[in-house]
């Protein structure tokens, strides 16, 4: 997500602050470019969003002689917006 927020920062820069004139290159135009394209890094990031952790379990018995079970569980998250 940091080189979206560096796009549209620097966009922004452009579009808002720079007031120097070209005949080749519009920095306004090329500003909002850049902010859109920063704005689609940043909504691509966090779509991607995934998050995987292993639960361990556990389970004693009480009894003696019967076996500890172990139990690992894989959690996975995915944030789809």
């Amino acid at each position: 997500m940091g080189p979206g927020i560096s796009l549209v920062v620097l966009g922004a820069i452009l579009t808002f602050a720079v007031r120097a004139e070209s005949s080749v290159v519009d920095l306004q135009v090329v500003g909002l470019i850049f902010m859109v394209a920063g704005g689609a890094v940043i909504a691509h990031a966090r779509r991607g969003t995934k998050r995987e952790h292993v639960v361990t379990r556990v389970d004693e018995s009480m009894d003696p002689n019967q076996p500890t079970h172990t139990v690992q569980e894989h959690v996975t998250d995915r944030r789809v917006d």
